[in-house]
């Protein structure tokens, strides 16, 4: 005999799912919520805790970089004088890039033979 078939009820042209499918999404979407809110409670209290840390050790160089921070967070910064910074930078970073890869692709010097 053949099992019964399932019945959903359904709203609109039929295709959508049904209120119990929407619940239960609902009900999954709340939880993963709440473990997202847990992770983020979790990890500010690291960071919380590895500043005051570093506050304790080195005050004043602390408070440097988070005045240095805030500043330029806060557009202190010209946007050209930014744009030229990050453009040397890279091109120092890529610089340095290529000569890594070139000295480790430069094949080994053999060993000297004895006489």
């Amino acid at each position: 005999m053949n099992a019964p078939a399932q019945t959903r009820r359904t709203f609109g042209n039929g295709g959508g799912p049904s209120a119990r499918d929407l619940l239960d999404q609902g009900e999954r979407l709340g939880q993963d919520v709440a473990a997202l809110a847990a992770g983020v409670r979790q990890a500010a209290s690291g960071w919380e805790a590895l500043l005051r840390q570093r506050l304790e050790r080195h005050p004043y160089s602390t408070l440097a970089a988070a005045m240095s921070v805030g500043y330029v967070l806060g557009g202190g910064v010209p946007t050209l004088l930014l744009r030229s910074l990050i453009g040397w930078g890279g091109r120092l970073a890529v610089e340095q890039a290529i000569a890594r890869l070139a000295l480790s692709a430069r094949p080994e010097p053999s060993a000297p033979r004895g006489f």
